[in-house]
């Protein structure tokens, strides 16, 4: 900066590459889908926003810093209040809209969801703060502004890369595999699949309903520590709300665990009738982090 505290035109070409790094990093970090939240174009608008904004106070803290300026590291402080205030009105959001849908996420599931919001401003901030140290520092060393550029780019994104493969969780394929199983009625009215008792249906029009429409799965966890995780509550009621969410649900959803084995036994009467669907849904379904602690 000059004597006039007017930014020179590099600091302000520099200080824009790290915002555009951070901005493309929030944009390729989003993800949507018309059936969810955050839907579009609304959710697309507020999480770009924040993500930009993050990028600009990445940017910016360590060129003012470099100015002797060190109301940057209050901006930085108030920037994470700022994020966590994001994360609460997320978890708020998600809750209202719980009394609309067949089966509500539960409030693990919405935690984890909030967080990783939170989690995506972070690693937008962090990346764009060191696309930006990265220039001003090697600016010292090389004069060759495109090189210089393309070195914090670079740099930027692999981090940005780094971060999000460190933040990304597991799912349900990586602890069990899944098995058909047979929907059948005992002594009446008593719902199985294979030997786990399900549910009692004592209406005979819904019991050929469930014959005719249910599907059911059996899924086995590989060890222990997998058992831990089916048999968390929360993990089951996001289990049951990826399923009816995605193939909509015409009647019942249940899960219910054999205490023998740990399995988890699944069923539903949905409105698309696709096994193989159902099968896909239920290793795509993340792993909370609750759960993932309590292992620990």
């Amino acid at each position: 900066m000059d004597s006039k505290n007017i930014l020179e035109l590099s600091t302000v070409l520099y200080i824009s590459v790290g915002i555009l790094v951070g901005f493309i990093g929030r944009w390729w970090l989003l993800r949507g889908d018309i059936r969810q939240y955050p839907t579009y174009p609304n959710g697309y608008l507020i999480h770009l926003t924040t993500g930009f904004i993050a990028a600009s106070i990445g940017s910016v803290a360590f060129p003012a810093l470099l100015a002797n300026n060190f109301v940057a590291v209050t901006f930085l402080t108030l920037a994470i209040q700022q994020f966590r205030d994001i994360r609460k009105m997320e978890k708020e959001s998600l809750k209202s809209l719980e009394s609309d849908v067949s089966a509500p996420r539960g409030d693990a599931y919405i935690d984890g969801i909030a967080k990783s919001f939170e989690a995506r401003n972070y690693i937008v901030m962090i990346s764009s703060l060191t696309t930006t140290v990265i220039i001003f520092v090697l600016e010292r060393y090389l004069d060759n502004t495109i090189l210089l550029i393309s070195t914090g780019v670079l740099v930027g994104f692999l981090v940005l890369n780094l971060l999000k493969n460190y933040t990304k969780g597991h799912h349900l394929r990586d602890i069990m595999t899944i098995e058909d199983g047979k929907l059948h009625f005992k002594e009446g009215s008593n719902l199985y699949v294979n030997d786990i008792y399900v549910m009692n249906v004592g209406l005979s029009a819904t019991r050929e309903r469930i014959l005719k429409n249910g599907l059911c799965v059996i899924m086995k966890p590989n060890g222990n520590s997998e058992k831990i995780i089916l048999n968390h509550d929360g993990q089951r009621k996001a289990i049951m709300h990826e399923c009816s969410r995605l193939l909509g649900l015409e009647r019942y959803i249940a899960t219910r665990r054999n205490f023998d084995t740990g399995e988890l036994a699944l069923v539903l009467v949905p409105i698309d009738k696709d096994i193989d669907r159902l099968k896909k849904i239920l290793f795509s379904v993340p792993i909370l982090e609750t759960v993932k602690k309590e292992i620990k």
